[in-house]
C-alpha cells in the first residue's frame, strides 16, 4: 500500500468514525429526551401543572404512534427506490432508521410505562453501539448484530406474555428481513443490486455466520412464543452470549 492509498484509507476510517460518533451524539439526545418523558409523562407530579403538562404529551404521542411508523415505512421504500435506481440512498435511509427508533421510543413508553423506560434506557445505548459497529466495524457483524439484537429485544416482550406478543412478532418478522437480505447480498456478491458501486459488503464476507446467527435469532423468539414467557427469560442471556461471541470472532478477524 502507498502514501496515498494509505491517506485515502485514513481519511475513509476518519469520515466512518465522524459519522458513528455523530449517531452516539444523536443516542445522547434521545437519553436525555427519555429522561424528559420519565419525568413529564410515566412518573408525572401529582399537581395541577403536571397533569396538565401529562395530558398534552397524551395527545402529542397519541399522534406520533402512529404517524411515525408511517414516515418510517415510505422513508425506507424511497430509500429502496433511490439505491434501485443507483442514487445515493442514505439520507433516506438514515431517516427511516431514525423514525423507526422514535417509533418504538414512543410505542415502548405508551404501553409499557416504568418498565418500558428502563429497557429503553439500554436500547438506546445499544443503538448508539450498533451504529458505531456498522461504520467501523465488518458490516457483516453489524447484520449478524443486528438480528441478534433483535431477539433479545423479541424475547424482552414475549416475558410480558399476550401484551408482548403483537411486538414480538413484528420482531420475528424484521429479523427474517435482515435473514433475507443476507441471502440476497451472497447471491450478489455482497452488492445492493450486483452493481460494484452499491456494494455493501466486501467480496470476502463470511455469510455463514451471518445466516446462522439470523436462524438462531428467530429460532429462539419462535421456541419463546411457543413456550411461554419463563424459557424467555434464560433465552434472552444466551442470546446475550451469543453476541458477545460474535465481539469476539470479529475481533479476532480484524487483527
Amino acid at each position: 500500500m502507498d502514501k496515498k492509498q494509505r491517506e485515502a484509507r485514513r481519511q475513509q476510517e476518519d469520515i466512518a468514525l465522524q459519522r458513528g460518533l455523530l449517531w452516539v451524539v444523536g443516542a445522547v439526545v434521545l437519553e436525555v429526551l427519555l429522561a424528559l418523558l420519565n419525568r413529564f409523562y410515566v412518573n408525572y407530579p401529582l399537581t395541577e401543572s403536571g397533569i396538565n403538562i401529562f395530558m398534552a404529551l397524551n395527545e402529542a404521542l397519541k399522534v406520533v404512534r402512529i404517524a411515525a411508523p408511517i414516515a418510517a415505512v415510505l422513508a425506507l421504500l424511497w430509500s429502496i427506490r433511490q439505491a434501485g435506481q443507483g442514487k445515493k440512498y442514505a439520507p433516506a435511509l438514515i431517516a427511516a432508521i431514525a423514525l423507526a427508533a422514535l417509533t418504538v421510543c414512543v410505542h415502548v413508553a405508551v404501553k409499557y410505562r416504568a418498565d418500558g423506560m428502563s429497557m429503553l434506557y439500554w436500547l438506546v445505548i445499544a443503538w448508539a453501539v450498533l451504529a458505531m459497529v456498522f461504520y467501523i466495524y465488518q458490516r457483516e457483524f453489524f447484520l449478524a448484530a443486528t438480528a441478534c439484537g433483535m431477539s433479545v429485544l423479541a424475547l424482552w416482550f414475549v416475558r410480558y406474555g399476550v401484551t408482548g406478543r403483537m411486538e414480538a412478532i413484528v420482531l420475528t418478522a424484521a429479523i427474517l428481513v435482515v435473514g433475507v437480505a443476507a441471502l440476497l447480498l451472497k447471491k450478489n456478491d455482497g452488492t445492493l443490486n450486483g452493481k460494484e458501486a452499491l456494494r455493501f459488503l466486501p467480496k470476502e464476507s463470511d455469510y455463514g455466520v451471518m445466516l446462522a446467527t439470523c436462524l438462531a435469532s428467530l429460532a429462539a423468539v419462535v421456541i419463546a412464543l411457543l413456550a411461554g414467557g419463563t424459557l424467555a427469560y434464560y433465552l434472552v442471556y444466551v442470546m446475550i452470549a451469543w453476541l458477545f461471541a460474535l465481539f469476539v470472532y470479529y475481533t479476532v478477524k480484524l487483527m
